[in-house]
């Protein structure tokens, strides 16, 4: 197992050993012949992920599984590179189902379909020659965000063309709880990212991630736990970078390529439950304004009880969520709202102290105090509602922009598929190959 370079998450106890687990082990493969037109033959293999697994142990497999190759004088040209530049592989995914996603400790499951292809040119015009990945090349693709045992069910299929050209296809059917950050900035009405990181042994000169752009990545929607309090979108999102791994001292950038869907959190639970409710408690302070100046006390006593169930309302709320080290749109408008409380306090505190000691005792000083607290109930009006108003036009224009970006990609996403495929339905799991929608 290589040490990953990757920031361990805080909020995953039950990690072990690193966040980067290995894709790929060799075991006994039932290999079928290929069929030369153009159908795909398929390498199943029954294995499942284990971060306990080292590169070591892979590797004496390996040379143990080759030494079995009868001995000729083409044994070695398998391991021979042919292109002259680094392998392509691109990638498809497919969320097959998406499982619950624990916000309070960056966490979801998740049952992914990874497809990794590449052009084998030692295996063009062999179509009788199976595939071994004990012996082949293959991408040896890991895990970056994965949490305790995944399984994962390993299948190889080739497919040859009508010029003869082979392309190899690594099938991964993962199961099993990856770890997410979540980007709360805009809870509630935030939209989350779930992703999939793979990175590979490889270098960046040896091979690169792309894109496969002749099969659709895609979300099944028709099995999602959390539909009551997420929106889950159609389309996947794929990333490529590339990043250095520290612990190793070849100083070669290693290809990364992110998978991701996204998902949007139903607000209204706390549109209601939160936002309305502070509403009410501030808007009920505009009751101290008709208590006359002479009672003074009774307007601070009811501003302080609002302004500590304001502050016992927002630590409750914040139970919902991680430990983060900045404000959500919730927080940002709480103490909003607290702050106004803290200033009716002050203002109630001044002209308190200014009526008390009045001494002249003149009833022209008496009506300038209460054309003062007329004008400033006005200014709080004036400033709590536009305080409101402004909140909902940020609301619409920041955090509701992102889902209406998601929306867009969505319909974008499917009119690529209706254009590709118009004899099928709209599902990605109608687009399945035969050999996964038997499994």
């Amino acid at each position: 197992m290589r040490p990953t370079s990757a920031e361990r998450p805080p909020s995953a106890p039950s990690l072990r050993f690193s966040t980067r687990q290995r894709l790929q082990q060799i075991s006994t493969q039932q290999v079928y012949d290929v069929d030369s037109r153009n159908n795909l033959s398929t390498i199943e293999s029954n294995t499942k992920s284990s971060p306990r697994v080292s590169i070591e142990d892979i590797s004496e497999k390996t040379n143990q599984q080759r030494d079995l190759v009868p001995a000729t004088p083409l044994r070695h040209l398998v391991f021979k590179k042919v292109t002259p530049g680094p392998v392509e592989v691109s990638i498809r995914c497919i969320f097959i189902r998406v499982g619950e996603i624990d916000t309070l400790n960056e966490r979801y499951y998740a049952e992914v379909l990874l497809e990794a292809s590449w052009e084998e040119p030692s295996f063009k015009g062999l179509q009788t020659r199976p595939f071994n990945p004990a012996i082949n090349w293959t991408p040896e693709l890991e895990l970056m965000n994965g949490i305790g045992d995944l399984q994962d069910d390993i299948t190889y299929s080739v497919h040859f063309n009508k010029h003869g050209f082979a392309t190899v296809t690594e099938h991964h059917r993962l199961k099993g709880t990856l770890w997410e950050r979540m980007e709360l900035h805009h809870f509630p009405v935030d939209v989350q990212e779930l992703s999939v990181s793979l990175t590979t042994s490889h270098s960046d000169k040896e091979m690169i991630f792309i894109r496969n752009l002749r099969k659709p990545s895609g979300v099944n929607r028709r099995v999602f736990t959390d539909e009551q309090e997420w929106f889950l979108f159609e389309h996947v999102d794929i990333e490529v970078t590339q990043e250095i791994d520290e612990y190793l001292d070849d100083g070669h950038n290693h290809p990364v390529v992110i998978c991701s869907c996204h998902t949007a959190r139903k607000y209204g639970y706390f549109i209601w439950n939160a936002y309305f409710l502070i509403f009410l408690i501030t808007s009920a302070s505009f009751t101290t304004f008709p208590i006359p100046l002479s009672n003074i006390h009774g307007r601070v006593q009811i501003a302080c009880t609002l302004l500590l169930t304001s502050i016992t309302f927002r630590w409750l709320c914040n139970k919902a969520l991680p430990t983060i080290s900045y404000l959500t749109a919730v927080d940002i408008y709480a103490i909003g709202n607290i702050f106004s409380l803290c200033l009716l306090n002050i203002y109630h505190g001044v002209i308190g102290y200014i009526n008390f000691y009045n001494t002249s005792g003149a009833i022209t000083s008496i009506q300038s105090l209460i054309i003062i607290d007329r004008y400033a109930l006005g200014v709080f009006t004036i400033l709590f509602f536009a305080y409101q108003i402004g909140t909902l036009i940020w609301m619409y224009l920041v955090p509701f922009k992102k889902r209406r970006l998601m929306i867009a990609k969505d319909n974008r996403h499917r009119s690529q598929t209706a254009r590709k495929y118009p004899n099928e339905k709209s599902n990605i799991i109608n687009l399945l190959p035969r050999t996964e929608s038997k499994k």
